[in-house]
């Protein structure tokens, strides 16, 4: 199993009652059901006020690194992503379990 984890620190200006990341959380809601390779969908606010926390977080998984490597090019998965790249700066990360 391939688990992408993936923090969103949004750009300033930009608020959580921002229209843009409301209609990109639907959107990212709704992929799970478009991409069959997700085998697992978790994402949702951080819960800690910190400095150094990131706003947003994502944890998906994919059945292997070729089904994750399909997801990043995935026609469903990269209008989202470039809406997430104007609104906030993203980190990823992938390991296997």
């Amino acid at each position: 199993m391939i688990h992408h984890l993936v923090l969103f620190r949004l750009r300033p200006g930009v608020a959580r009652e921002d229209a843009r990341l409301a209609r990109v959380l639907a959107q990212m809601d709704e992929l799970p059901g478009r991409i069959g390779l997700i085998r697992g969908w978790e994402h949702g606010w951080n819960l800690v006020a910190d400095a150094q926390a990131w706003d947003y977080g994502l944890h998906a998984q994919f059945g292997d690194r070729a089904a994750l490597e399909a997801y990043f090019d995935h026609p469903a998965h990269l209008p989202v992503l470039a809406q997430w790249e104007e609104i906030a700066e993203l980190a990823f990360c992938d390991f296997e379990e």
